[in-house]
């Protein structure tokens, strides 16, 4: 069994990975949820109006805030699922195979990470929101941390928490809850799926994408306006659902769905699919080897040899170690090849 620490590393890698590679869509949505402006309106106006006024980099506003988010919020989320589904299991007399306990698990879970990790996701908003005329809401992380504190004091770290805690718990329910059943329950053993097989992770990872997306995107729409009320001009989250609703209607709580799922999707498909590979890494006897290897392995890297090698004080000491290792291996194959080939007589 693999300890919540090594859980939570998973989590923390795969999710980070992800949130980078996936934060030109997180954006894309903050702005199409935070702005009414014509040119935010859609997925495709608000990325060619980012792409024009901003360039690339415009794309990777608050990147460093969104990794440092998902290696921590995310890692433990994704670290906390399965001992606190062992903890409902017992409580509820199940055998943790239950939908509704996998499903409440994941709701506990990330409501957890969210509430303890809010202050980091109030800063990545803030500078996803930042137009490009308007000057950088702040210098760093640090500097965002520390403004937001010194002006606001813990408070303003964590405004917006029932929002962000609610979004988060909807989100993470419908992410590793429907996951788990449609990996578990429906394709392992009412289809007899594989288990670690790349295809069950890629197909359960995209059907709990979209049931993630919708699930979340009304209580994110509301998170992403209360973030960026540090004066609670409209009011609160109960206030800003009231008046999204009076303007906009249930459409206005799937707006920016698209880019959401565009971020999700291959945020869900990515993260599971890597949280998948590095626990099975980890659950080996050897978990820092393996993991290098797995990224070294697709370029003929052998690594234990480089280091080896390295400690070799020059380049001409370098190549005879090369040669006497080599000349030590042909050796022991033929000693081996002369060992089997005498074993085959006498057999």
């Amino acid at each position: 069994m693999m300890s919540v620490t090594s859980k939570c590393f998973a989590g923390g890698i795969g999710c980070g990975i992800a949130g980078f590679l996936t934060n030109p869509a997180d954006v894309i949505k903050v702005r199409n949820q935070q702005f009414t402006d014509a040119k935010y309106h859609s997925f495709r106006t608000t990325s060619t109006t980012i792409f024009k006024e901003e360039g690339i980099r415009g794309f990777y506003k608050g990147a460093a805030a969104s990794v440092l988010r998902e290696c921590t919020y995310s890692s433990l989320r994704m670290g906390l699922y399965e001992p606190i589904k062992s903890q409902y299991a017992m409580f509820f007399h199940d055998d943790g195979n239950s939908p509704i306990v996998k499903w409440f698990s994941a709701f506990t879970s990330g409501a957890i990470g969210s509430a303890i990790f809010n202050p980091i996701d109030v800063v990545k908003v803030r500078f996803q929101s930042q137009l490009p005329n308007a000057p950088p809401p702040y210098s760093s992380l640090f500097n965002a941390f520390h403004t937001i504190y010194t002006e606001m004091g813990l408070q303003g770290l964590y405004i917006g928490t029932s929002a962000t805690v609610t979004r988060a718990a909807f989100l993470t329910s419908a992410q590793l809850g429907s996951y788990d059943v449609i990996k578990n329950n429906i394709f392992v053993q009412m289809f007899g799926f594989d288990k670690e097989a790349n295809t069950t992770h890629f197909s359960a990872s995209i059907i709990a994408s979209v049931i993630t997306t919708t699930a979340a995107n009304p209580a994110d729409v509301v998170k992403t306006r209360v973030m960026n009320d540090p004066n609670a001009t409209i009011g609160g989250p109960s206030k800003h659902l009231m008046h999204i609703w009076k303007i906009n209607g249930v459409s206005g709580f799937m707006k920016g769905w698209t880019a959401s799922y565009l971020r999700i999707g291959p945020h869900t498909v990515i993260s599971l699919v890597l949280i998948e590979k590095v626990r099975q890494i980890i659950g080996m006897s050897m978990p820092v080897a393996s993991f290098c290897t797995l990224f070294l392995q697709p370029f003929g890297i052998v690594g234990a040899r480089i280091v080896w090698c390295s400690r070799l004080p020059s380049i001409q000491a370098k190549k005879k170690a090369w040669k006497l290792e080599l000349c030590c291996r042909n050796r022991r194959d033929w000693d081996r090849t002369g060992m089997d080939s005498q074993d085959g007589s006498q057999g």
